[in-house]
């Protein structure tokens, strides 16, 4: 019985100094194959365009979070090769590389965007192709002329609301000023009685 309490307890001296001894091997959650070409972007993605960062939302870095947390980055479209996007998109990807993100947007910064998903929620990430607008002249040269972003419903709405907005306030402003003008000449006349 002591033969096997001793030769227990020399196993478990053993796996402990080896936690001391033996590092860890650092494992990356997320490796990329070779950027696809342009033609195999254009195929695949959802949407393909410049932009540059108006806001970054990130989610706040509570006791629990995760590397694959989302992040929001809201776009202001600037030339566009596929997809039907307004003047305005928004683009999310996860927080780290750890998890495929995308972690080089910067507000006030441009960018070639190579988005997949439902064209209401498009995603990006680390192997995606999505880089800064100064290092992608290669991809910019590929893809030739783009397109404009189109006027979304909301925006066509947006203008025409200003617009009637606008045509109200005129007409308040011509009604109360044709209002004085006959108040004033009401006025004069009884004046002249």
């Amino acid at each position: 019985m002591r033969k096997s309490t001793t030769m227990v307890l020399l196993s478990f001296l053993i796996m402990f100094s080896m936690w001391f001894v033996v590092n860890p091997l650092t494992v990356q959650a997320c490796s990329c194959a070779e950027p696809p070409s342009v033609e195999d972007q254009l195929n695949r993605k959802t949407a393909i365009f410049t932009g540059k960062v108006l806001t970054l939302t990130k989610s706040s870095k509570g006791k629990i979070w995760s590397s694959a947390d989302p992040v929001k980055a809201q776009m202001e479209v600037k030339t566009v090769w596929k997809g039907e996007l307004g003047s305005q998109t928004t683009v999310y990807t996860a927080l780290s590389s750890a998890s495929c993100g995308y972690e080089g947007f910067e507000v006030n910064e441009e960018y070639i965007v190579f988005a997949y998903g439902d064209p209401d929620r498009l995603e990006t990430g680390l192997c995606g192709g999505t880089k800064t607008l100064a290092s992608a002249q290669e991809e910019l040269k590929a893809l030739g002329a783009g397109y404009e972003p189109s006027k979304t419903p909301s925006e066509i709405s947006n203008f025409k609301e200003e617009t009637n907005n606008r045509f109200v306030k005129i007409g308040i402003v011509i009604v109360v000023f044709l209002a004085f003008f006959v108040l004033l000449v009401i006025s004069f006349r009884r004046r002249r009685r």
